[in-house]
């Protein structure tokens, strides 16, 4: 005892010291206690001590002891059944937002519970605030009252109601039903029961997704002059190239009863369709939205403006200024736009990743890729491979074939991730399908070299000649030296001729040896030592070593040329200083006599990687940017 009772006093001083430090915690944790209790009680069917610990609570103006102690007067429960009583606890917990309490309050409203006669008007109120705290009850019985008067009204309480499963299959029954009255009032030429209509065809809500029928809908509710028709049908319009007038027709019909989007969207589609329209409706329109600095307007002026359109020379003047005002205004393109921008500039920005995680988030899949790419090469950010993959595969998701192309690239080279080439595969055709060039030609050397995957040279030859097909020069290179081996194609150095001739046409420094090469050899085509000597020069004016080399022997043995063994000590010379080192040999024989040594063919089967592993690559040719006026 002596030990015990100093240790009481202390206990009860430090909580009397706690209490009067935070009377209102120590509050709060008494009500929850009385709660607790009372919940407990009631479970064990002891009704008085549930009635009492739930009637201070509710004294002290807890809203769910509020809520229980209206249901025991109701029930008689603890205590003698009082309706009245029953409604006057269920207004208390009602009146603190609580929407439990507030749909309850309503259903005794509605029927009259603890009155002399229901009151439906006040219930309605009640119910629609229940509603509005997200309890799905609450909407559908919102949805069944509004049946009637408010159809269009019923509809979306009803939709909302059908996302919750204590609600979804009495909603879904009740959906069809305010559906199969919409369509009625429609067929009878409701513009607002067409728009609602359409709508529901469009978003899928209510009604199977059909763009089809949304669209015949809104035109006749369009065409009765209802506004939102008019503006959904222009945007409807404006997706498809083709339908651009219609889309300013209808926005435009929009814009006159005073439609503002309807109205900031007009430039848009000028501006876009190469200033075919009314330019100055456009411009009273970006001249409304920048006096009211619509974020919107202010980046479709600044896109506007440096592309040089609506008769404006073409200029960067305070681009980046409005840029940024647009993306701090959450404008999804101006924040893509912004930082990549910045980060072309080398602008450090400490906004930068913030405005793109933010357009990537919101489904930006420009953004996303540009996330990815920038974490792969650590512009900007930390280098982080697994944020990189992250950003990559929600872009690819969104059908970004440059973001497929690297997910392959990823796998093939083994960054992020284990190294499999039968990934490589998987993401490199994804990104094919969307003709990306690279992911063709990666696709060829992974057969090509047979690593991961069996030899198949016939694959190799089918992906390298549909970039070959597209002007593709080092393809088509390599897909003529495929023909003097015969490897996955016939043997035919005729068709070899033939594309390194295209790929040479188009610069190819490869090709313009090769095909000097054919001509010297004659394999082919009929030998010609002028022809050989032109496309050897060729490639040496770019200092390729291999045809400096070949033009010193040329020069040294008098083919297609005089013999001058001094420009053919020049040409070794420069091929030697160029690092091929069987011109110093060939310097020696020109010297000392002997045979010539030459290279027969030239070929790159790397793959293309140089956007992660070249540290001097233009990023402007990679990150993407929108630069175009949103609707």
């Amino acid at each position: 005892m002596k030990v015990l009772l100093p240790l009481l006093l202390v206990t009860g001083l430090v909580a009397g010291a706690l209490y009067f430090m935070n009377p209102d915690s120590n509050k709060r944790q008494s009500d929850i206690d009385m709660l607790e209790l009372g919940n407990f009680a009631f479970q064990q069917q002891r009704y008085n001590d549930a009635f009492q610990w739930f009637n201070k609570a509710a004294l002290q103006g807890d809203k769910e002891a509020q809520y229980q102690l209206s249901q025991m007067f109701s029930n008689g429960q603890g205590v003698e059944q009082s309706d009245i009583l029953a409604l006057n606890w269920m207004q208390k917990a009602a009146s603190t937002g609580f929407g439990k309490a507030e749909f309850a309050y309503a259903n005794m409203l509605f029927f009259g519970k603890g009155l002399d006669k229901p009151n439906p008007g006040h219930a309605l109120l009640w119910y629609k605030k229940a509603a509005k705290q997200g309890y799905p009850k609450a909407m559908l019985k919102l949805a069944k009252l509004l049946t009637e008067n408010d159809i269009f009204l019923a509809l979306d309480w009803v939709i909302k109601a059908e996302a919750f499963p204590v609600t979804q299959q009495e909603a879904i029954s009740l959906r069809k039903k305010i559906a199969a009255g919409i369509t009625t009032k429609a067929n009878h030429g409701d513009k607002q029961a067409q728009y609602k209509l359409a709508m529901m065809y469009l978003s899928g809500n209510g009604l199977p997704n059909n763009i089809a029928l949304a669209k015949s809908w809104l035109q006749k509710s369009a065409q009765q002059g209802h506004l939102q028709a008019q503006y959904q049908l222009g945007l409807i319009y404006a997706q498809n190239q083709q339908g651009w007038k219609k889309s300013l027709f209808w926005l435009t019909q929009a814009s006159k009863q005073g439609h503002q989007d309807a109205g900031y969207a007009i430039p848009a589609i000028i501006s876009t369709h190469n200033n075919q329209g009314d330019i100055k409706e456009a411009w009273r329109w970006l001249y409304h939205g920048l006096r009211k600095h619509e974020p919107k307007i202010v980046y479709n002026f600044a896109v506007i403006r440096k592309n040089g359109e609506l008769g404006l020379t073409q200029s960067d003047s305070q681009f980046a200024e409005r840029l940024t005002f647009a993306a701090n205004h959450n404008i999804i393109y101006a924040q893509n736009d912004a930082a990549i921008y910045n980060v072309l500039q080398n602008e450090k920005n400490k906004n930068n990743l913030k405005w793109l995680e933010s357009a990537g988030k919101a489904g930006d899949n420009i953004a996303q890729f540009n996330l990815g790419l920038l974490f792969a090469r650590g512009n900007s950010f930390s280098p982080n491979d697994e944020k990189a993959l992250y950003w990559w595969k929600l872009a690819e998701s969104n059908n970004n074939s440059k973001a497929q192309l690297l997910l392959g690239l990823f796998y093939h080279i083994g960054r992020g991730t284990g190294r499999s080439e039968q990934d490589a595969i998987h993401w490199y055709e994804k990104a094919a399908k969307n003709k990306t060039a690279d992911a063709l030609f990666n696709l060829a050397m992974i057969y090509y070299h047979g690593r991961g995957v069996n030899q198949d040279y016939k694959k190799a030859a089918q992906y390298l000649k549909q970039l070959a097909s597209q002007n593709d020069s080092k393809a088509q290179n390599l897909y003529a030296s495929l023909f003097l081996d015969g490897k996955g194609v016939n043997y035919s150095p005729e068709t070899a001729v033939a594309w390194f001739t295209r790929a040479a046409r188009l610069g190819n420094i490869n090709a313009m040896f090769n095909l000097a090469t054919q001509y010297r050899s004659g394999t082919g085509v009929a030998q010609d030592d002028k022809k050989a000597m032109y496309w050897y020069k060729k490639a040496a004016e770019k200092e390729f070593a291999p045809a400096e080399n070949a033009l010193g022997y040329l020069y040294a043995e008098g083919r297609g040329t005089k013999k001058n063994l001094d420009q053919a000590e020049e040409w070794f010379y420069r091929a030697n200083e160029h690092g091929l080192r069987l011109a110093g040999k060939n310097l020696d024989v020109l010297k000392h006599q002997g045979s010539y040594s030459l290279v027969t063919l030239q070929i790159n089967t790397d793959i293309r990687s140089s956007v992660l592993t070249d540290k001097q690559i233009d990023l402007s040719h990679w990150l993407e940017v929108h630069h175009t006026p949103i609707l």
